[in-house]
């Protein structure tokens, strides 16, 4: 069956309505054709694949024991460069013949190390993954993916030339809810859509990116200094300057080592809707933020909202982020011309176009309740069409073991190079409108960014 022909099913029953039941009949059967079967492959039985953890800080730790806990994985190398994070890696992990290095050059060397995990501060990403395709190692690197388009030109072509499997860690992939709203999204159920909205907004006692050796923690371990930390291997790839323990461990308020909120938190809603639509690197972006409420030492801001267009496509995508309340969450509003499909990690919903007649019954009933709950806004209150949360139907293997499996059948991971790409060129474009002040245009012919103007 094709595709178009499921897509039609979808759309349309003997009354041009589609039911609860259809709705999810159909996605079901959109699944089958358009390439997610690969949610659910079986593991791969084979030898047992020698992983090395490069970076096992608060990502780090937890990506060694999403690896180990696959089956037929040995963590083998232990590398960082604080010494409480070494020791907090190796109380963790299973392998009780584990061995550290500190140099990740030598990492790279051992014969018995078949993928590297690679949990580092951003500005690392590039050198190591780089350096890891080179020696012919698998690689999972977490987002942003670097720094500079530069760097993921040549990672690219490292990635390519060496034919090696390369999966970037946004988890978004491996979600339930969004494999849902993918498939809902090719079905065409939702009609045009013309726009995508996304928002992530996070807050705490103190700014979220303060945090040293887990999220949870805003101080500085007490033995944390030049005598446990080696600074100097840490600035190899960065400008020199004296010991500065908040740049070691809260190095994604400078510049120098991330790219803000852009590769933090935009990246991972872009990816998600990119995951989902497939629409690519912007052609056009601009981006406004600044230092609005966090005063402390700092460079990058703590509000960011870009607007993303695709003229081409008949498509405009913004996201919006703060970092001093958490009223709206995390979401992303698909606005289709027939339905509004949101999504996150923890839920997927359907509802159908509030403008359409046959919704004023549904919104007049809404209204009526929004009231008695003294609610100024009914669709607080109108039931979706279709819902589900992250314990479904569906149950995609983690991104880990999705990357380990490919490690081993040598399948494309489902955030691969030419997606790392896309999500690097988009952080990059954001942050070079908000630093020149201007829109910018991607030129997609030379890959650069160039002044939209």
């Amino acid at each position: 069956m094709k595709f178009s022909q499921v897509k039609g099913m979808c759309i349309m029953g003997e009354t041009g309505k589609l039911s609860r039941r259809q709705f999810v009949q159909s996605a079901a059967v959109a699944s089958a054709v358009s390439g997610a079967p690969a949610v659910w492959a079986k593991q791969n039985p084979g030898k047992v694949i020698g992983v090395a953890s490069i970076g096992v800080g608060t990502k780090g730790y937890r990506n060694l024991v999403a690896a180990q806990d696959v089956p037929n994985t040995e963590i083998r190398v232990i590398c960082d460069l604080y010494d409480g994070n070494i020791e907090r890696a190796k109380k963790l992990c299973t392998n009780p013949n584990v061995r550290v290095i500190k140099e990740w050059e030598r990492v790279l060397e051992q014969p018995d190390i078949d993928a590297v995990i690679i949990s580092t501060p951003d500005f690392w990403h590039a050198p190591m993954t780089i350096k890891a395709a080179e020696a012919g190692k698998d690689i999972y690197v977490e987002k942003g993916w670097c720094v500079t388009l530069q760097e993921a030109k040549d990672m690219r072509r490292a990635v390519k030339t060496n034919n090696v499997v390369m999966q970037l860690g946004h988890h978004y992939n491996s979600s339930a809810t969004y494999h849902r709203a993918r498939e809902i999204f090719r079905s065409g159920v939702l009609g045009k859509v013309p726009m995508v909205r996304t928002f992530i907004d996070r807050t705490g006692t103190v700014p979220q990116w303060i945090f040293y050796t887990d999220y949870n923690i805003s101080k500085a371990p007490e033995d944390a200094g030049p005598s446990t930390i080696d600074w100097d291997r840490f600035l190899d790839n960065a400008p020199k300057r004296d010991f500065d323990i908040n740049r070691f461990f809260t190095w994604r308020r400078f510049w120098d080592y991330g790219t803000g909120l852009a590769g933090d938190l935009m990246s991972h809603l872009w990816d998600g809707v990119n995951m989902v639509m497939g629409m690519g690197i912007p052609e056009t972006m601009v981006t406004q933020g600044g230092i609005y409420f966090w005063q402390d030492d700092r460079e990058v801001p703590d509000m960011w909202h870009t607007i993303m267009d695709y003229p081409k496509q008949d498509l405009a995508i913004s996201f919006g982020a703060c970092t001093h309340s958490v009223h709206v969450g995390e979401m992303t509003h698909i606005l289709g011309r027939e339905k509004t499909l949101e999504v996150s990690p923890q839920f997927c919903r359907v509802y159908d176009g509030e403008w359409k007649p046959e919704a004023r019954q549904k919104k007049a009933k809404a209204q009526d309740m929004a009231s008695q709950l003294g609610l100024q806004r009914q669709d607080a209150v109108i039931p979706p069409d279709y819902s589900m949360d992250r314990n479904s139907d569906i149950e995609p293997t983690s991104h880990m073991h999705n990357f380990l499996d490919c490690v081993r059948t040598r399948a494309l991971p489902r955030c691969g190079v030419d997606r790392a790409f896309e999500e690097a060129a988009t952080i990059v474009m954001s942050i070079e409108a908000f630093k020149r002040n201007a829109k910018v245009r991607w030129d997609a012919e030379r890959e650069e960014i160039v002044n939209a103007g």
